[in-house]
């Protein structure tokens, strides 16, 4: 027998493209709540890449970017607290750069 559309029991979308032990790690994947680990491993990563590749400007540009792109969403800021900590993180950057180049000149 047919059943009526929409009601037959079907995995997660995204749960149907992983391995066995993927759909495993899925279930912890899905209780974790906010984007602290994330930021974390982004923070982590972000220090690794600058570490390997000083001079590149563009690593930490996208890398930044995409911090204070995960910091905004955890914290849900406001446009102009957001502006804020934006010029907070570039100026950060900025720094960051020049204390690179010139450690590695």
């Amino acid at each position: 027998m047919n059943e009526p559309r929409g009601t037959a029991v079907r995995p997660p979308f995204y749960e149907s493209a992983l391995s066995r032990a993927e759909r495993d790690d899925f279930g912890v994947a899905r209780s974790v709540d906010g984007l602290q680990e994330e930021i974390a491993i982004l923070r982590l990563r972000l220090r690794e890449a600058l570490g390997e590749h000083p001079g590149d400007l563009d690593i930490v540009e996208r890398g930044v970017r995409l911090l204070v792109q995960s910091l905004l969403a955890e914290h849900r800021l406001s446009s102009k607290e957001a502006r804020n900590i934006g010029d907070a993180v570039s100026g950060l950057a900025e720094q960051l750069m020049q204390s690179f180049t010139e450690r590695f000149e």
